[in-house]
Parts: C-alpha cells; structure tokens; sequence
C-alpha cells in the first residue's frame, strides 16, 4: 500500500469539520493542516485535532503547507476562489458542491484544471451509494435499453434540519439557488443515469409558501412561539464524532423577509444526445426523500429513496409486457459511507495521477444545470444555452 496522501482542508464549519475527521480516519489520507479565516475556529481545530498545523486562509496553506492536496469545504461563494488558488499552487484539489456559483468561475476552474493537469474533484458523493451503484449497474446491462428521459423529484420534507428558510440558505447573496445549493447532488446522478451531457435548460418556480413579513433578524431563540412552531430549529449544529458543538447563529424564522430563494423549481434539461430529463425541487414537502424514473426503449426504472420511512428501492418495469420487479439492494438512502469511499478515490487519484470518479465533469456539468435554471427563472422562463465542458 502507497504512502497516505497529506491533506489540508480549507474552511471550517460543521461540514469543513466532518471532512477533516474523514481525511484523519482514511486509510488513503493523512490529515497535516486546516485553514480558515476564523480564529475561533481554529481554536477548535486545535483543540479538536491536535498536532494538525493550522492556516488563516486557503491561499496560505496551499502555498506553504506540507500537503499533496486540497480539500475545499468554505462557504459555496468561495469554493471557485479556493480551487484555483490550489491549482495554482500545484494541488490536486476536491471541491465541495457546488463547483462554483458562475458559468465563468466554472470555465475559470476548468482552464486551470486544463493548463496545469492535476486531478480535480467534486464532492458528489451520490453515485458511490450503493442504491445508485446498482441503478447504474442495471442500467449499463441493457436491460432497460437506451435511456431516452427521465426525471427526479426532490421532496425536502419536515425534518427541522432541512428547512432551508431558517439558514443562510434563505439568502440568493449566499446560494443563488436551492437548485444550486442542494439540487446538484440530484442532478449529477441524472446526468449520469442519462449517459449524456447537458445543453440547454428552461426553468418555472418561485417562493411560494416560505417568507413573509417577518423581521430579517428575527431568530428563532427570541420568539415567542418557538415551543409550538413545526419549524422552529436550533442555532447549535454537532458533530459527535469530534465531539463538536457549534452556534452558527442560523435559527433565522421562516416567515422573514430575508427569504427571496424560491422554495418550488420545475427545470426542463435537453441533453446534446437528444434526450431529455425533468428536475422537480420542493421545500415544503411532507417527507424527505428522492424519487427517480429513467424510460428507455425497452424499459423504466424507478428509484425511491425516503429518508424519512427508510424505504430504499430499485423498480424496474418491462415495457412491452409490464412485468415489474423490484431490488432493494441497501437500505442507505442518503450518504452513508459515500464520503469516505469518495475521498478514498480521490487520494487514488492523485496517488495514480487520473481522474476522480467524481471529477470535473460531474462538478461542471451539474453546477451549469442549476445556474442554467437561475438565469431562466429570471428571463421569465426563458431557455439558456449552457457552457459545454469540451468546448472550454
């Protein structure tokens, strides 16, 4: 077995936090520096991960630390900034989702990825789920045929912890989109269940039940019916394998003012094959769960994956007879132990000099979709041409 590849992770929220105690447990990864802006939090990071050398920006510690790669886990408006800033310091980087928040920020990272040749990847974890291993599997048998259109709904259901309304998510200054910000997860496993890249996409929806009058500051602690509110959320987040409790002051109330992200998005994709797909993104939905259908010419295939009931299942029905069947080949409906195996492929990659299974094409490609979505709903629902990967 080759040496661990050294690491050092840029920004450190909860998720910044998982990342790094993900890249000190991996076999295939050495945890040796954190970074971010925040005293505080490497404070934490010093008490929390002792002997780790710590940074106070990305650009520093990707010039100057010992490490073989960077791991991007900053705030999505920076991710863009922070890959390019490890390439130009001659890292092979992993990039939170999204990729970026621009076309030209995508076509910025993909140039630099170009002209210096390290791998780059994204932290798409979906496909390394076991539910979508197998639904590819089945799909690269034939037995459903060619895939001709499909289509995913995003139920984002009552869970307290995924109402977006309530965190910086709320904002477009911080996400630009839901599609963008949640969405992608979803729509890189579209793009490869549809074996294709996208070309063109139009987009409906709109803010259509969170938001109000509400006061922007107002917090969820100060109200007075925080006891009976169905969504009423704390401002504390934890991670209990590092033993890690943060506020990051995000109680915000659902009903604000502040809110102006749509919580309902209908997006039509054209793929350059000629086929097509639908993406449905609801917020207000009365479970948390994914749903997918794939029709090819001699069969469909439906994947459900509700992380409320844990129901986790593969469907497929024969076209011409309509005889169905059905697989349940796990019963992980979300990450499970998708993250690690990503960032032990990635340390594969950069060990091996190839690509991620999740590189940039996964991270482009879905990003353009979402941003194609953005640029659409405010054209009126206009299609948008989107930047081709090949063509950068």
């Amino acid at each position: 077995m080759s040496e661990p590849v050294r690491v050092g992770v840029v920004g450190l929220g909860i998720r910044g936090f998982w990342l790094s105690h993900l890249a000190r447990q991996c076999a295939e990864t050495e945890l040796v520096a954190m970074a971010d802006l925040r005293e505080d939090m490497l404070d934490l990071a010093r008490e929390k991960f002792p002997g780790v050398a710590r940074y106070r920006s990305g650009e520093a510690m990707a010039g100057e630390a010992p490490i073989e790669a960077v791991v991007v886990a900053t705030g999505d408006r920076f991710h863009a900034q922070n890959a390019c800033e490890a390439l130009r310091a001659g890292k092979p980087v992993l990039v939170e989702k999204p990729l970026a928040q621009s076309f030209g920020d995508l076509r910025a990272i993909a140039q630099l990825k170009q002209e210096t040749g390290l791998p780059l990847g994204t932290y798409l974890e979906m496909r390394f789920n076991p539910l979508h291993r197998r639904a590819a599997e089945i799909i690269a048998s034939g037995e459903i045929g060619r895939v001709l259109a499909g289509g995913v709904i995003d139920h984002v259901g009552r869970d307290r912890a995924q109402f977006f309304a309530r965190a910086r998510t709320r904002s477009r200054d911080a996400v630009v989109s839901l599609v963008l910000q949640k969405g992608v997860h979803s729509l890189d496993l579209l793009n490869g269940y549809m074996g294709a890249s996208p070309r063109r996409v139009s987009a409906c929806g709109g803010l259509l039940h969170f938001g109000g009058d509400a006061p922007a500051d107002k917090h969820c602690r100060d109200c007075a019916e925080r006891e009976t509110c169905p969504h009423a959320s704390s401002a504390v987040g934890s991670l209990p394998p590092v033993g890690i409790e943060i506020d990051h002051n995000e109680d915000f109330c659902v009903w604000s003012e502040a809110c102006d992200v749509e919580d309902v998005s209908l997006v039509n994709i054209e793929y350059h094959a000629g086929i097509v797909a639908t993406y449905q993104e609801i917020h207000f939905a009365p479970h948390y769960a994914l749903h997918i259908t794939l029709y090819g010419d001699r069969g469909q295939l439906d994947i459900e994956a509700n992380h409320d009931t844990g129901e986790a299942w593969i469907e497929v029905t024969e076209r011409l007879t309509r005889a169905r069947r059905r697989e349940q080949p796990s019963e992980d409906t979300g990450h499970g132990s998708a993250d690690e195996e990503l960032l032990a492929d990635f340390a594969g990659a950069v060990r091996e000099g190839r690509e991620p299974l999740q590189g940039l094409r996964s991270g482009f490609e879905s990003a353009a979709i979402a941003l194609g979505a953005r640029q659409s709903l405010d054209q009126g629902g206009s299609a948008v041409e989107l930047p081709r990967l090949d063509e950068v």
